[in-house]
Parts: C-alpha cells; structure tokens; sequence
C-alpha cells in the first residue's frame, strides 16, 4: 500500500435524493451510526474490477480499512466505469455514505460522480440509493440519504473521475446506519491453508487458540465479534524472544474462507501484513509448538509473556455487562486460576477512545470489576485478584478506526 499527499478538510457537494453533512476525522458516533463497511464490522468486497496492480497495492480491500491514505485504483488507462459490491456482516439499515478521496496521487485522478445501490443478494435486485458528485480532492465527505435505505449488499459504480486520463482513484467508502439481526456464530474450527502455511484452529463457543506454521506462529486467545476473530498472534523460535501483535480475521458466512490483517503492537497505520485463508479440513490437527486440547492458552501466554490478552470477553455497548459470548474465555481464565494456585492475577479493563476520560476510565474500572466478580462467584478467591482500569490509554492499534477502537476495547490479565 502506497501513501500518497495529505490534504485540507472538506467542501461538500449536493446531490438529489442525498443531504451533505459534515462527518469529523474520527467517526466515534453511536452504535446506530456505526461504520457498517469496514474491515471492523465484517465488511468484505465479493466483486471488484481490475485493479492497479496484482501485487496488493491500491486495491479494493483498503476502500475497508477506513485509513485515507490507502484505497483503490484503476489500471493504467482504463477508466470505463467500474463496479463493486460490498458485503456487510449482516442485513443493515443504511442513514448516509461516507467518501475519501484527498490523498489520491493528483486532485484529477479522485473519483467523481458514483452511483450507490443495495440489495439483499449479491447477484442482483439492487435498488439504486444515491448519485452523489463528489467534491474534488476531499476528504469526509458524507451524505445522508432522505429515506433510510436496508439490505445487505451495497454496489458501488464509479463513473468518472476529475479529468485524469490515466487513473480513476477513491481512498475510502462507509455506509452508516445499523444492523438489523446477528447471524448466529458457525463452528470455524478446523485447518485452512494460507502462504503462512496452515492455519489451525480450536473454536469453543466464541473463544479461539490455534496455530499457524510459520514462524511457530500463534493464536491467542482469540474472539469472535459477529463473524470477525480478533486475536494476538505471536511468531519466535526457542533461541530468542517471541513478538507479535493484535490479528483479526473475517470469515466468510459459510465459514469455508477468511481474510485477515495482522499488526505490530503499537502499529498506528495500515496493517503490517495480509493472510488470506481456505478451509482444506473440518479436523484441526496441530503444530510442532501447539496441539488441540493441549495446554490452557491462558495459562500459556502468561508463562510466556507474564500477561494475556482477552479479546473473547465481551460486553454489551458502554456496559460493564458481560456478554454470554464470554463465558469460554472467562472459564479459561477460571481454569488457570485452578490450575497455578499460587498466582495472583491482575484485571485490567481498557476503551476505546469513545465518550471523555473520565468515562471510559470509570467504565474501564467497572469492566475489569465485573470480570472479577465472575470469578470469585465461580470459586476463585477474592484475595488473589486485583483490578484496573485504563481508559482508553495503552492503545495497541489506533483509535482512527472502526477495527483499531475494537483491538482497543480489551480485557488483560497480569501473573502476580
């Protein structure tokens, strides 16, 4: 992915049937106006044109990541329209549409006039939404549409661009609004192939361990969010110190596929690497440093690094209520405290950057409480646990986006 200039704030267009509305850099709004085409919320492009290149860079995939700087371009010269089709996570209401295009490689490149369709298929019967004409050149660019719009399927035509003979760019597309139901969770256990090698996973409920062969790669204490698998992946081998980062996964409905990204901790821009997955077995197998019904991956991590990071803890939106998606990890958690009876264990809660300081360090608090009291209700004493919060601080992934906010609402726990 190529990072290309940045630019000044934004002049919007209006188009008929759309209201243009000003949309700030960081779009923290509520969950009814949430980023529905996004990487974080299970997006995935099931059509696309030809694209700049077959190496990965300036393709339809970053038109997700919510980053400005990285997006989509036409091959060399041809401009004739182009069409995608987006699929979200699950049947959605759709309020407005959101545009980048500030950072195309020259002002005439960025795309011009769009058309916008939905439909509950990919194959057809899309209804047509909007035909904005976007401003040139700009960035947050959003507009809401006059009558609320619901499928699953959006299809997205570019039309033109601003006079550029070689390229038609667009760094960014959202579609704001909110889900309609949840698809219930398949069983994504098995072995898929990648060019990391296989990928190996157990599935309990919402929670995730596995391997991947590459590196004596890791997945950690992994969990689900609709269909999207967030998790720690680490790499190393027995001579020198491990390292890693926070992963995600989207699987396809049918559980048959997955594309994911993977960061370094501490990664503030666009992922340090892609894996794209097929499932090849429905039994999990193993790797030479991890096996299936092994070890407690809790157990593990904390003897290894000395602290976990759980993302198969779940609460409902700003509550320090647990989902009911928890309990595996919560119970791995249980199990660890029983089996090294002589640890102490520290809670720590942390937030996205959503809401003041003061709020998500009191909901942070609370969060890592409530995990504390679940325990203890299922035998753990009281005396071994300790608790936390942190607010938004310690970040592993940036708070820009949809998917960042989400590595960032975390739980971690701390050998004593």
């Amino acid at each position: 992915m190529r990072i290309a200039k940045p630019s000044a704030w934004i002049a919007f267009l209006c188009t008929i049937s759309l209201l243009p509305v000003n949309l700030p850099a960081q779009a923290t709004g509520s969950p009814a106006e949430s980023n529905l085409l996004s990487w974080g919320a299970g997006a995935l492009a099931v059509q696309a044109p030809p694209s700049y290149s077959d190496s990965g860079e300036w393709s339809p995939e970053d038109l997700l990541d919510e980053l400005p700087s990285t997006g989509w371009a036409t091959k060399d010269g041809d401009l004739t329209p182009k069409v995608f089709v987006f699929e979200m996570a699950d049947k959605s209401t759709i309020a407005s549409l959101g545009f980048d295009t500030a950072q195309t490689e020259n002002p005439q490149r960025a795309a011009k006039d769009v058309k916008v369709e939905i439909s509950d298929t990919k194959d057809g019967g899309f209804t047509l939404i909007a035909t904005p004409s976007l401003a040139q050149a700009k960035d947050h660019q959003k507009f809401v549409l006059k009558t609320p719009a619901t499928g699953r399927y959006l299809r997205l035509t570019v039309l033109s661009n601003w006079g550029d003979p070689k390229y038609m760019e667009i760094m960014n597309v959202f579609a704001y609004g909110k889900p309609l139901a949840k698809r219930a969770l398949p069983d994504n256990t098995g072995t898929f192939s990648s060019s990391y090698g296989s990928f190996r996973m157990e599935q309990t409920g919402s929670a995730v361990n596995g391997c991947y062969e590459h590196n004596n790669g890791l997945i950690e204490n992994g969990g689900f969010e609709g269909r999207v698998l967030r998790f720690t992946w680490t790499e190393g081998d027995d001579a020198g110190p491990r390292h890693g980062g926070p992963a995600m996964l989207i699987f396809s409905d049918d559980g048959k596929s997955f594309t994911g990204y993977w960061w370094h901790d501490g990664d503030k821009a666009g992922p340090a690497g892609s894996w794209q997955g097929q499932r090849v077995a429905k039994v999990v197998g193993s790797c030479p440093n991890w096996k299936p019904g092994g070890s407690n991956g809790v157990v593990q991590q904390l003897k290894s690094e000395g602290r976990a990071r759980l993302y198969g803890i779940l609460f409902d939106t700003d509550s320090d209520h647990l989902k009911d998606e928890s309990k595996p990890t919560l119970d791995a958690l249980i199990a660890a405290a029983r089996t090294q009876p002589t640890w102490s264990f520290g809670i720590e809660g942390y937030t996205d950057n959503a809401g003041g300081d003061a709020h998500n360090q009191t909901l942070s608090e609370k969060r890592a409480l409530s995990v504390k009291t679940y325990l203890v209700t299922a035998g753990v004493d009281a005396s071994r646990l300790t608790t936390a919060g942190f607010g938004a601080r310690n970040q592993v992934s940036s708070n820009d986006t949809e998917l960042g906010r989400s590595q960032n609402r975390r739980v971690e726990v701390v050998k004593k």
